[in-house]
């Protein structure tokens, strides 16, 4: 009975990575928070300077020339929002936005077709 309990575990937990790494990388390169949306990657990074974020689709660097997008950011009841400006390869950048820790940042990416959005929600710490 031991046999088949441990089996069972270790299906079920087998099961689950394989889904987690299904849709993307869950380590942030760049030292910032990942939140996934489907098969997209987005890395926030949060700095004395501004926030970058990077996007990528299935662990592929997604062109942030073809890309638009915006960070709004939520803190201590407060609301503000930053541009995201293309800063090659897959990197955007929000330069002099303050973003204090503790704050909710949800970025929002608009793909090349323009109709589509990728968005992800972070807390910083």
């Amino acid at each position: 009975m031991k046999k088949i309990a441990m089996l069972l575990l270790l299906g079920a937990m087998s099961m689950t990575f394989n889904a987690a790494q299904a849709h993307g990388n869950t380590k942030p390169e760049h030292g910032g928070l990942i939140q996934i949306d489907g098969d997209m990657s987005l890395e926030l990074v949060v700095g004395k300077d501004g926030a970058e974020l990077y996007v990528l689709d299935d662990d592929d660097e997604l062109p942030s020339a073809d890309l638009s997008g915006k960070l709004t950011i939520t803190s201590k009841g407060t609301k503000s929002e930053a541009l995201l400006k293309p800063a090659g390869a897959n990197k955007f950048e929000a330069k002099g936005v303050k973003i204090p820790s503790g704050s909710t940042v949800i970025a929002m990416v608009v793909l090349k077709d323009k109709t589509s959005k990728v968005s992800a929600s972070f807390t910083t710490r």
